[in-house]
């Protein structure tokens, strides 16, 4: 076990046992938003027989099974057992139970708090269950800046922990927008670079073989917002780009993503970004 781990404390709630968070956050937690208070490397539990008793955190948690095998228990499905190479998240109060089948399980792992935090699982990037970790000791950086009370390592420990998690997010939502449509990231895709082309609804299902309505439940789904309103503000977020380091005219900009009256592309690049694009082009060369 590494000497670096700050122990839970834990106690007895009815049929669970519960892992109390320790005090002790520095100012720097406060401000940033985010505490990584508990890790360790090459933690070794023994073998349990499964389904045993049951616990949960009162912080979000991440296990990194890097050798073993290991099984894992929730209240609303079966036991699975995993191999190593895969993680288990637990987001606090979450009711659950994991540990070594018929071996020891040997983990990296990492513990943390915060509103950052809440918000990564609020947004759904930080997820309960198991999840493909591969076998590459990915926490190690992030254990070895948290090991460092310095506010510049906090700091980076805290950076490097959100970008693990978006990734994993990212790489889960890929392969699960796959399996959904196939063609989505395709679409997604061809949008960007036509950006003249005013895609209707129905094109955009054709090209993703769908019928209109199943076609709008799996974009919503995946990409958080209306296929008409992310085509929309695709435009408007790229023309903005485009005006903050281009000498063109506000016009020509407008034309070349599909506006044609130059007063209604000003009307919703006032409505997206909050300023006209006269104003939003002094602002940027300030």
């Amino acid at each position: 076990m590494d000497s670096s781990i700050v122990n839970n404390v834990v106690v007895k709630n009815g049929v669970c046992s519960v892992h109390k968070m320790p005090d002790g956050r520095q100012d720097i937690h406060e401000k940033y938003g985010l505490w990584i208070f508990r890790f360790g490397r090459d933690g070794v539990s023994p073998p349990q027989e499964p389904p045993n008793e049951a616990r949960y955190f009162e912080f979000y948690c991440i296990s990194h099974l890097i050798r073993g095998r290991g099984w894992y228990w929730t209240e609303d499905r079966p036991i699975e057992i995993f191999e190593e190479g895969t993680a288990v998240l637990a987001s606090p109060h979450f009711i659950h139970r994991y540990s070594g089948y018929l071996t020891e399980y040997v983990e990296d792992t990492i513990c943390f708090t915060g509103p950052v935090a809440d918000f990564l699982f609020g947004t759904g990037v930080f997820k309960n269950g198991t999840v493909p970790f591969g076998r590459a000791r990915r926490l190690l950086p992030i254990i070895e800046r948290a090991s460092d009370p310095s506010r510049d390592s906090q700091i980076q420990a805290n950076i490097g922990l959100q970008n693990l998690l978006v990734e994993l997010y990212l790489k889960r939502k890929k392969h699960s927008d796959s399996e959904k449509n196939p063609y989505l990231g395709d679409l997604i895709e061809e949008i960007k670079v036509s950006r003249d082309r005013w895609w209707t609804v129905s094109e955009m299902a054709d090209f993703c073989g769908l019928s209109k309505e199943q076609f709008r439940r799996v974009f919503q789904a995946s990409i958080g917002a209306s296929p008409k309103n992310y085509v929309d503000r695709l435009k408007i977020m790229k023309a903005a780009e485009m005006l903050s380091c281009s000498p063109e005219k506000i016009s020509d900009v407008a034309k070349q993503f599909g506006y044609s009256d130059p007063l209604h592309f000003s009307r919703r690049f006032r409505q997206i970004i909050g300023l006209s694009p006269e104003k939003y082009r002094l602002e940027m060369r300030r």
